[in-house]
């Protein structure tokens, strides 16, 4: 964010000693604001794009994340239908289940950790499908191990959103051209005062540090886990300590 205010700056002295070197225009002579205001538009309509496509991917990350969080707390509660020796082993799969889902939260500034989370994860699901299509196979008739396994789908299944969005990110030429506007912008303010006469070093600043900050907004929403807003992980948390809380059934003698 530093490094773009100075760039943003940095342009618009560019565009200052141009027009200085160009001299004063004449009176209605010179049609290098249509260029500005046409800059000015497009710097407005991108940021407001780019912020508008952030903010609905963090919401998406949010949500995704919650339900997440409610279906593997929905599964273990559901182990309880379960016979004793499946309950055992799938409750802590579960736990240990949880405990990759937040390493892979956590690890989007990581990808390396967030790949070694991933293919825990992806491990522990098909221990676990394997564990309930034994208890399935046990009790062919039950309809109560089919209640369990169609909530162990859906955690499966929100583990592929939760990746999906996670890694879901404004594309890179959006930012280019979204940086490229605003020096553009910068040169063309920078120009006009430049043929003005004017310095104007306060107005520029301000304007560096506006697109900056606003620059800098959008990158943290679209990355939420690396800078300053980050998805609220309290939710898999909780459902985390819920499952420590349960004491692990013993085999009866």
């Amino acid at each position: 964010m530093l490094f773009s205010a100075l760039l943003i700056f940095a342009m618009s002295e560019v565009g200052f000693r141009l027009g200085e070197r160009r001299g004063p225009a004449a009176e209605g002579k010179d049609p290098s604001w249509l260029l500005e205001a046409s800059a000015y538009t497009m710097l407005a309509l991108l940021l407001g794009f780019s912020f508008s496509m952030a903010l609905g991917r963090f919401d998406a990350r949010r949500g995704t994340f919650l339900r997440e969080a409610n279906a593997i707390g929905t599964a273990f509660l559901r182990t309880g239908l379960l016979d004793l020796r499946a309950r055992s082993a799938m409750q802590a799969d579960l736990r240990s289940y949880v405990a990759e889902r937040l390493a892979f939260a956590r690890a989007d500034a990581a990808p390396p950790q967030r790949e070694i989370a991933e293919e825990n994860s992806a491990k522990l699901q098909r221990d676990m499908w394997n564990l309930a299509m034994q208890a399935a196979g046990r009790d062919p008739h039950s309809t109560m191990v089919p209640l369990f396994i169609a909530s162990l789908n859906d955690v499966i299944d929100l583990s592929t959103e939760e990746r999906t969005v996670l890694t879901n990110h404004i594309p890179d030429v959006v930012i280019v051209w979204l940086l490229l506007i605003a020096l553009i912008a910068s040169i063309m303010m920078g120009y006009g005062f430049g043929r003005e006469g004017r310095r104007a070093l306060v107005v520029k600043s301000v304007f560096a540090v506006m697109v900056a900050l606003v620059f800098g907004l959008v990158l943290d929403l679209d990355r939420p886990q690396r800078g300053i807003i980050r998805v609220n992980l309290s939710s898999m948390q909780r459902v985390q300590q819920s499952m420590e809380k349960v004491v692990a059934p013993s085999p009866a003698p």
